[in-house]
């Protein structure tokens, strides 16, 4: 019964579909193109015809109804009404989906006699021939098994019908072909009922795939020399590749035989030796819609089969042009196997696959080498599965074992590359062996722990110009980050007190950058006690010499790591002991310079397991190694134990610091709030409170408060006053402290609101901002319940806001009025007029504030629509009023009122802001209206009141409709020019502008016929400017194409196909070390060695003796010689000594025009004057492009285009609000 109700759902849902398309169509009957308009009608009259037949119009009647319409446009196989023929196939492709499969499967071959016209008419065009592919599509879908076998021997049959999309599969026409090919991925796809269960292919995909291979073998053997050769001009290719894209639609509806693997297999790899990129994607395409069809276990036996034929086919280990081509293959075989079809199965598969293709590591051709190592690389990231890395108990201990066995081999293969045999691979090796130890993380220990020693050792040597330092480096920094520092230093102990082992402080800063999740207890036993050795040595040695020097930067980077083993540490509750809390608290107290190391480690402690207690899990060996559990307990001993003791201290650095140098101990107390109990933040809040209540009184017995005081010049590192500094605290806290006590935060608002310093005021504002952002529910209640309050207060201080203050004070008011309940809006009549004069404050901060705030008091307009504004509440003269948009630009409008150059000015500021936030919810004569009343002050001859008319006018015109505007256009331009030449040009530039605009949405000859005689030149100079811009921008597009298709020659197909985007920036030197002719041989190396003992090519450390570049030997006669005079005096120089001999450096030959710049020139009378050297002080003759960008460069490092954020971090100006961009 279910199947059969599922049945009839499915029938409806297909009705339903049928007739939305059918409506939508049946709409175009007025279209302005030809092709909808006909389609519409043809439709109208099948209706019509439909109802004066009585019948129903079901998917049957209506296909039905089409075919024969289809019969009468064809006449002996010849079609005499090809537009008629077209709908009607269109329409038939159209219903055919949703008609009975029995009706499709029964009338078979009447069905196909009646399209078969259609597809080998001569006159037969694209649209005619794709609709006619969807049709056959639809008719082949419905038939089962026994069609598709022809058990009844008829002459047409599935089979024929399918031969012939073969056949448009390979045409030429782009859209008649990518047709074709979706439909027969779609009809192969589709297992046909009645199919044996044993047989999980397509009836049809023997012949299919038949035609496609012998069709691709056929092509290749007529044009296999033209295909080797990169300029080939023949038309060979693009029939290949439409080839292949067939078979890339057979091979991704998974129905390509097993049979026919081999053979498939053995041609694409073939194609890959071409040299046309083009071919060798088409190639790949096929390969990887083979494996990513493969989707199930029952694909699991075939996949094995496809990889063991690429296996077999393996190429030569110095092939270069099927030896990358195959690589790639491989890696998108191995991955698509895993990520597909069973991840387990082929990572015990991976010790083979890394044995085959790690014989390529040991190629003449270092290209094949990288692509070894990055098909390797693609396998270890994509192909090893986090599920099959879990330890017991989330995994069996059998499988636990396995996995280990198949490391350990992965390991000892990769061990057995870092000989001397595998030296020209060797960075290659490294960068495979670095992302290893990323995707094993702990499961590389102990495997890989010789690597580690082995690469470790070859960065310990310090040798000058060995080429695997950098990489070594690298490998080392991933074996940190995923087995633990802990383990590393074990390997590679840092050995900073013991001149007798070799020394590893070079592995500090590489430490820093990689340490996480380890053991804060390893580092404050094994690290931490290097600082007082060290600290000795500095004490005792030479403040100036070298050696202290150093001392002393070993002690900073030990400190420096300090942050990072903070994060996430994995012993927090046995390392962080109160031992060791106290040290930092005394540091905290003694050593200045170590305060933003420690604050910045006090934060990581709780914002990193803050992190890991939100994250969503996804990392399934993170959350084995680390689970949320643990994050929660950490925070929860964090809150018990230490968070009052350490914000106590912190709170005691904080007023010991100057105002610029607070933020990192503010960034180190905010977490700290957060995590705190109800009791301990009360305690702490009310503490605070005293104090600022304490401050505030003395500062006031004092007069330090006045308003003069606060706008005297402070010194550079002067501490803020106590209240600042207590306020600061406030608004810090303000998110975290209950519910209960934000009676006490609003009187303290209410008071400090009032005190006539800047300072202040700005943090008074800041905890209203604070306490609206709280989320809480609690919170959100009781603060709705007093907005009303908050407001009356806002309206009161009003007059005594200083204007430094002023930009958050709107910040507060904009979250406020989000607030604002829709009893209330009376409060916004009180503050308009100050926001509205904000619009043209000297503060950009407090202008684009104003502009944000205006779109909200619109917005909630637009909400409460309808509400009565109580205005009598806040002026008795002003009558109430109902709210709406209108009535919001009525109060802009009356604002304007007063003959006040700057308010008018303010106020049309204001009206442009809403004007174009709001036009849309405004008739058209509202609009017009409001363009009149504007217009009135362009009579003006107040500059300051013209500017901002001139914006909204070109914000008004920009959005009203064209024959709105047009019967206006022409007294409108006669103004705008009569301004301009009124204010002798002092418009120019805004009216330019304008005009522009204007020509964009009216086009040049309306505008021109707008523009008096006498004023003409103006657009005759745009018209100038546009062409030559035009012009230049062609001849640039030219350039440039003309460039990247030279920059082209030279690299082979493969190449630029699989290496464009990768790093290719080489240093002058390796460029000019490439050979340029001839079959590389390799590259020169030196073997570097003692006199005393000969080097061992058995020993693995030999690698690191062996470099591509000649080590520099020590002469002691050049050293002594340089301290020299001729008469044989010492001149020994300060070690601070930095000011060398000019033309003793690299630039030498410039020393005399560098004298020139810097020396004096002559001026007027000709007296001497020294040249302001600047960033674009250049006589080179660039381009002034490149000036301005040097100049916007150091700009930048003044801080000329950026504003200083909290703390003194430069920060980037914040965006502009849109509309004020428009005006």
């Amino acid at each position: 019964m279910t199947t059969v109700a599922d049945a009839k759902t499915d029938h409806l849902i297909g009705i339903m579909e049928m007739d939305d398309k059918l409506a939508k169509i049946r709409s175009q009957i007025n279209s302005k193109l030809e092709n909808q308009k006909k389609m519409a009608l043809v439709l109208q009259t099948i209706d019509e015809t439909l109802k004066q037949q009585n019948q129903n119009a079901t998917p049957i009647t209506y296909f039905v109804s089409f075919l024969t319409l289809l019969d009468q446009c064809c006449v002996e196989n010849e079609i005499k009404d090809l537009p008629l023929a077209t709908c009607a196939l269109y329409f038939l492709d159209l219903v055919a989906p949703y008609a009975p499969t029995k009706l499709l499967k029964s009338k078979f071959s009447d069905i196909l006699v009646r399209v078969a016209p259609t597809l080998t008419s001569d006159v037969a065009d694209a649209p005619l021939i794709r609709s006619a592919i969807g049709f056959l599509e639809s008719l082949l879908l419905a038939q089962d098994a026994k069609s598709w076998n022809n058990s009844g021997n008829f002459k047409i049959s599935p089979k024929r019908a399918l031969s012939a999309l073969l056949d448009l599969s390979l045409d030429p026409r782009p859209k008649v072909r990518k047709r074709a090919q979706e439909a027969i991925l779609n009809v192969l796809k589709k297992i046909p009922q009645g199919t044996s269960s044993k047989k999980h292919e397509h009836p049809a995909s023997s012949y299919a795939s038949e035609f496609a291979l012998n069709n691709l073998i056929t092509l290749l053997n007529e044009n296999n020399i033209r295909l080797k050769s990169s300029k080939d001009d023949s038309n060979s290719q693009p029939k290949v590749i439409h080839n292949l894209q067939l078979i890339t639609s057979i091979t991704s509806s998974n129905a390509w035989p097993l049979k026919q693997i081999t053979p498939l297999c053995d041609v694409l790899l073939e194609i890959c030796k071409s040299a046309d990129q083009y071919l060798i994607s088409a190639a790949f395409g096929a390969f990887e819609g083979m494996f990513k069809s493969m989707t199930n276990e029952i694909d699991a036996a075939k996949f094995i089969t496809v990889l063991d034929i690429i296996f077999d086919l393996k190429p030569a280990q110095n092939d270069p042009h099927l030896a990358p081509s195959w690589l790639a293959v491989i890696a998108k075989a191995v991955v698509s196997f895993s990520s597909n079809v069973n991840s387990l199965e082929i990572l015990m598969k991976l010790p083979d696959i890394f044995k085959s293709v790690g014989t390529y590591f040991l190629s003449e051709n270092s290209s094949i080498a990288e692509s070894a190592s990055q098909c390797l690389i693609a396998i270890v990231v994509d192909g090893i599965k986090d599920k099959d890395l879990l330890s017991p108990p989330d995994v069996d201990s059998k499988l636990y074992e396995q996995v280990n066995f198949v490391i350990s081999q992965i390991a000892e293969i990769t061990s057995d590359c870092l000989t001397v045999r595998y030296r020209s691979s060797a960075a290659f090796i490294c960068e495979l062996i670095s992302t290893l130890f990323i995707k094993l993380r702990h499961r590389a220990n102990p495997g890989f722990l010789n690597h580690l020693e082995l690469i470790g050792n070859w960065r310990s040597n310090e040798q000058d110009g060995f080429e695997l330092n950098e990489i070594s480096e690298k490998v080392i920094a991933s074996a940190i980050s995923s087995i633990g520092p802990e383990l590393v230093l074990q390997v590679l102990p840092l050995n900073l007190t013991d001149p007798k082992k070799v020394g590893r402080a070079w592995m500090l800063p590489i430490l820093r950058e990689n340490v996480q999740m380890a053991s804060l207890g390893f580092y404050v036993e094994n690290i931490l006690p290097n600082v007082e050795f060290f600290q000795k040595k500095v004490e005792n040695g030479d403040p100036n010499s070298v050696n202290t020097k150093i001392f002393a930067t070993i002690i900073d980077q030990i400190w420096s790591l300090l942050p990072y083993f903070c994060f996430l540490p994995t012993d927090l509750q046995t390392a962080f002991t109160d031992e060791f809390a106290a040290r930092i608290s005394g540091l905290l107290y003694e050593e200045v310079q170590l305060r933003p190391v420690l604050c910045n480690a006090l934060k990581n402690l709780v914002v990193t397991e803050k992190q890991r207690l939100n994250e969503e899990g996804d990392d399934i060996i993170l959350n084995q190694q680390f689970p949320q559990a643990k994050a929660k307990e950490d925070l929860e001993y964090l809150s018990t134990t230490k968070a009052t003791k350490l914000l106590s201290v912190l709170f005691n650095v904080y007023t010991q610091i100057p105002m610029d140098q607070r933020n990192y101990v503010a960034e180190a107390i905010e977490p700290y709030f957060n995590i705190s109990t109800t009791e301990d933040m009360v305690s702490t809040f009310n503490k605070v409170c005293s104090l600022l209540r304490k401050a505030l009184d003395d500062e006031i017995k004092e007069g330090s408060l006045t308003r003069d005081d606060a706008s005297k010049p402070q010194p550079k590192n002067a501490v803020p006053k106590l209240s600042v500094t207590m306020m600061d605290l406030i608004v810090m806290m303000t998110k975290y402290i209950p519910s209960d006590s934000h009676n006490a935060l609003l009187t303290i608002f209410n008071e400090t609101v009032r005190i006539e310093n800047s300072q202040i005021q700005k943090r008074s504002y800041r905890i209203i901002s604070k306490l609206l952002e709280i989320e809480n529910s609690d919170s959100q209640s009781i603060i709705m319940s007093l907005v009303s309050n908050i407001m009356q207060v806002f309206i009161e201080t009003s007059p005594t806001t200083l204007p430094s203050a002023r930009p958050q004070r709107l910040e507060a008011l904009v979250k406020l009025i989000k607030l604002l309940p829709r009893d209330s809006l009376h409060y916004i009549t009180g503050i308009l007029s100050e926001v509205i004069d904000s619009t043209r404050s000297a503060n950009e901060k407090t202008r684009t504030t104003s502009f944000t705030l205006l779109i909200e008091i619109g917005n909630k307009f637009k909400e409460c629509t309808g509400e009565m504004i109580r205005n009598t509440l806040i002026d008795s003269d002003i009558p109430d009023s109902q709210a709406t948009i209108q009535e919001l630009f009525l109060m802009c409008c009356a604002a304007a009122g007063p003959e006040i150059p700057h308010q008018r000015s303010a106020a049309i500021t204001a009206l442009s802001c809403i004007f174009y936030e709001f036009h849309k919810e405004l008739d058209i004569s509202y609009q017009k209206e409001l363009m009149q009343f504007v217009e009135v002050f362009l009579h003006q001859n107040n500059r300051e009141v013209i500017k901002p008319t001139l914006g909204f006018m070109k914000v008004a015109i920009l959005t009203l409709p064209e024959e709105e505007i047009l019967p206006e256009l022409k007294g409108l331009m006669t103004l705008f020019l009569a301004i301009n030449n009124k204010h002798k040009n002092h418009f120019k530039s805004k009216i330019k502008h304008l005009i522009e605009r204007m020509i964009r949405k009216f086009g040049f000859d309306v505008i021109d016929n707008c523009i008096p005689e006498e004023d003409k030149k103006i657009i005759n100079g745009i018209r100038k400017a546009k062409n030559r811009a035009s012009k230049k921008s062609t001849e640039n597009t030219t350039a440039s194409s003309s460039t990247t298709s030279s920059n082209k020659v030279g690299l082979s197909a493969y190449d630029r196909a699989l290496y464009e985007d990768s790093d290719s920036d080489d240093s002058e030197e390796e460029v000019e070390e490439k050979p340029t002719k001839g079959k590389s041989k390799g590259a020169v190396q030196y073997i570097s060695e003692s006199r005393d003992i000969p080097l061992d090519l058995l020993d693995k450390k030999a690698l690191s003796q062996i470099s591509s570049s000649k080590s520099k030997k020590f002469n002691r006669k050049s050293i002594e010689s340089s301290f020299k005079t001729r008469d044989g005096k010492l001149v020994i120089k300060e070690s601070n000594d930095d000011d060398d001999d000019i033309l003793a450096n690299k630039d030498s030959l410039n020393a005399y025009v560098d004298a020139v710049r810097q020396g004096p020139v002559r001026g007027q009378k000709n007296k001497l004057k020294w040249k302001k050297q600047g960033a674009s002080d250049n006589w080179d003759g660039d381009d002034d492009d490149d000036h301005k960008e040097v100049d916007s460069k150091s700009k930048n490092k003044r801080g000329g285009n950026n504003s200083k954020g909290k703390g003194g971090r430069i920060t980037k100006s914040q965006p502009k609000f849109k509309a004020r961009k428009k005006f």
